[in-house]
């Protein structure tokens, strides 16, 4: 067998495994050591393709996402706000992600592929062709994850602006949404004037966000600490898809924020909430996480240490176990309690 057949053999044994998160971190291995500063050896390397606990170093996203789309099944359909587009991809109960203002719907498939085995992952990419209202919006989101919930019901996971949304379906769907986990979450932004005014101005403009001046440096500073510094391909990828967002689609879900006030409906939700605490919040983002928690009855806070705002990218391990054991206890025949009201992760 030729040099470039073992590879590929090697790289499929690794997307063919039946329990992949059962060798990421997080797993009965113990801590990540994806963050390490020391590069991996040959050893190392060989040995994240062989089955083992504990963590690979984070040189296989590639496959991953190579695989993502391989493998999972597109879908679209026409909703009041324009054309949503997706991908499912999975067995077991059904579990639709939303995504932040910018970024494809293949910023979680890294946190899909280690989900896939134990869930029906439905991700989706806003629909960016028509003008609409906040309500309108999430009409059709909702219409949507309606559509995938079917009998049974599903889950729900939803970060930054996805995070608003999830919540809005859940009052909307009411018993057919069976748990809701929020990263980066708020139930209202107030916006500044200057704010609204680059919302006003920036639908109107052409060209992308990787375009705009200080973009990717604003990207650096708040984002860039916690990527595997071992692994820069990983942040590039994030920023050649998130760039990649058009300027006026952004910046129309960006004002639509200023429709959006759940807060004084926050205390009819009733179904399971796993609120996510991040090392590398903002003050902003600390207020809001606790403005969520304070009001929502039936709800538990876990703590990343060490991931940023990306987790789903920097260390989608961690998030993956923890989506995968809240499911698990929302399940019929799982009588445990969800989560203790505080755990670190």
């Amino acid at each position: 067998m030729s040099a470039s057949q073992q590879q590929t053999s090697l790289q499929q044994d690794f997307l063919d495994r039946t329990s992949p998160e059962a060798m990421c971190c997080g797993g009965s291995g113990g801590d990540s050591h994806c963050a390490s500063d020391t590069p991996p050896t040959s050893e190392q390397i060989a040995a994240a393709l062989t089955p083992r606990e504990g963590c690979p170093p984070p040189l296989q996203w590639q496959q991953v996402v190579a695989a993502f789309r391989e493998q999972s099944d597109e879908w679209h359909t026409e909703t009041p706000a324009g054309k949503i587009t997706g991908r499912v991809w999975g067995e077991g109960p059904t579990l639709v992600l939303l995504n932040g203002l910018g970024g494809s719907n293949e910023l979680f498939a890294l946190c899909v592929y280690l989900l896939k085995v134990q869930c029906r992952c439905v991700v989706l990419d806003y629909p960016t062709d028509r003008r609409v209202s906040w309500s309108v919006f999430c009409d059709s989101i909702a219409e949507v994850v309606e559509e995938f919930a079917g009998t049974d019901g599903c889950h729900l996971f939803g970060t930054s602006f996805g995070s608003a949304v999830a919540l809005e379906t859940a009052l909307r769907l009411g018993p057919r949404i069976k748990s809701v986990t929020l990263h980066t979450a708020f139930a209202h932004l107030h916006l500044t004037f200057f704010e609204r005014f680059a919302a006003t101005l920036f639908r109107w403009l052409p060209g992308r966000m990787g375009s705009i001046p200080l973009w990717r440096a604003i990207q650096e500073r708040s984002h860039r600490l916690w990527f595997p510094p071992i692994d820069p391909s990983r942040w590039k990828f994030y920023l050649d898809n998130a760039g990649a967002t058009p300027i006026k689609s952004l910046a129309r879900r960006f004002g639509m924020l200023r429709q959006c006030d759940l807060r004084s409906r926050l205390s009819q939700l009733q179904v399971p909430v796993m609120s996510l605490q991040v090392e590398g919040e903002g003050e902003t983002q600390s207020r809001c996480r606790d403005e969520l928690t304070g009001v929502i009855p039936n709800v538990c806070t876990e703590f990343f240490h060490t991931t940023g705002m990306l987790v789903f990218l920097t260390h989608p391990h961690r998030l993956a176990k923890l989506i995968r054991e809240f499911i698990a206890t929302t399940l019929p025949c799982d009588s445990q309690n969800p989560c203790a009201s505080h755990r670190e992760n």
